[in-house]
């Protein structure tokens, strides 16, 4: 069927498809993060640092919503009282600070985090 969304095994109207979750929205950036396995075929894969900063996301917060990589960047979706359970002030922008941290620290890679939450469409 058609239009019919799941969401914890449960059948959802697609407005309520995030199931109830206070989602904060994250923009990750950062040269190199948005890279993609490579190799495949008789070749191994070697896992890009798109993947590595998602587990580092997993880390710290549920994920809800992955947008798609594009120019090593980024939109990801967190279930917010997940996220700010790890932060003592419970506020978005630290959050977005632990999430670099520790995508910093799994890929190598230099990144920026910025709570994206309140922007208006199409200004990312």
């Amino acid at each position: 069927m058609a239009g019919i969304a799941r969401v914890h095994g449960g059948v959802v109207a697609p407005a309520t498809l995030h199931g109830g979750y206070t989602m904060a929205f994250f923009k990750v950036a950062g040269t190199n993060v948005g890279t993609a396995d490579s190799g495949g075929g008789t070749t191994e894969i070697t896992e890009g640092n798109f993947q590595i900063a998602i587990r580092a996301i997993q880390k710290l917060a549920t994920i809800v919503y992955i947008g798609g990589r594009a120019n090593n960047q980024f939109v990801v979706a967190v279930d917010e009282p997940s996220g700010n359970r790890y932060v003592s002030a419970n506020d978005d922008d630290d959050l977005a600070a632990a999430l670099a941290a520790m995508i910093q620290a799994d890929t190598g890679v230099s990144t920026t985090v910025t709570d994206v939450s309140t922007l208006a469409a199409g200004s990312l």
